[in-house]
């Protein structure tokens, strides 16, 4: 016999400041994912494809260093006064100087960061459309076939597993694990 499973309710503390800033992220989260639309529509428009957006120095990019340059410019001009000056000095140099209450670390890192997830949302779209032009979407899709996301997904797991000096897999052989899941990721129309 089972004993049901009971729920422990959580009473977190409702008022007006958590529900402004509540709704300042949900008018954001709207805003961010129209603006992503518009950019990729764009960007397409002009003859990008989502390759132009990876570094040149990495395996699969497209770009000229003049072209990734140039993104990159036009990503820092996005962020708030005084980023590009942090972001171009050294860490030591930069000492604990925040800008936007982030500090040298986080802006470093930021103009590669938003250029690759540009990358990701054109070659998302890229993927939608070529769905909808061999049959697999409809022509109003605006989301990935689920094949297409499973995909995507085994095959960074796999990826992982083959990076990773240990991978616990109780009995069961690691090459045997990858073998299984590379058969499933090629069944996958």
């Amino acid at each position: 016999m089972t004993t049901p499973t009971q729920t422990i309710v959580n009473t977190p503390t409702l008022d007006d400041m958590i529900g402004k800033e509540i709704q300042l992220f949900s008018k954001n989260k709207v805003g961010q994912e129209k603006q992503a639309g518009t950019l990729v529509k764009m960007l397409q428009g002009k003859g990008f494809i989502h390759t132009d957006l990876i570094s040149p120095k990495s395996k699969g990019s497209t770009a000229t260093e003049e072209l990734f340059k140039w993104v990159k410019t036009q990503t820092v001009a996005g962020f708030p006064k005084g980023a590009e000056a942090l972001i171009n000095m050294s860490g030591k140099a930069a000492g604990d100087k925040m800008i936007d209450g982030r500090n040298h670390s986080y802006w470093y890192r930021q103009p590669n960061s938003v250029v690759g997830a540009m990358s990701i949302q054109l070659k998302n779209q890229e993927v939608i459309d070529a769905e909808i032009a061999s049959g697999v979407s409809k022509p109003n899709a605006r989301t990935r076939s689920p094949e297409a996301i499973v995909k995507e997904g085994i095959g960074k797991v796999i990826a992982k597993m083959q990076k990773a000096e240990t991978f616990d897999l109780g009995d069961m052989e690691l090459d045997d694990a990858i073998q299984n899941l590379t058969l499933v990721l090629n069944a996958i129309r």
